[in-house]
């Protein structure tokens, strides 16, 4: 049966009967415009700036508590 749907997709001829008719209407192709991929892009580069921000955050408290008794201040 994949063989007979690859035949009738490709534009090979088949025999009548074998295979699907190749159909009339093509798949519709959605288009993104260069606007909306820089906004999607600059908008999930700020979330990720922000997440890992607020990550950073937390790991340098934890360092700085666990290593606060070893600083020497002068």
């Amino acid at each position: 049966m994949s063989d007979c749907l690859i035949k009738a997709f490709s534009g090979c001829a088949c025999p009548p009967g074998e295979c699907a008719e190749k159909p009339t209407t093509p798949a519709p192709v959605t288009f993104v415009s260069w606007r909306v991929q820089a906004i999607a892009c600059l908008t999930f580069g700020f979330l990720a700036a922000i997440v890992s921000a607020a990550w950073m955050e937390t790991q340098f408290k934890t360092w700085d508590l666990r290593n606060q008794e070893q600083v020497s201040w002068k």
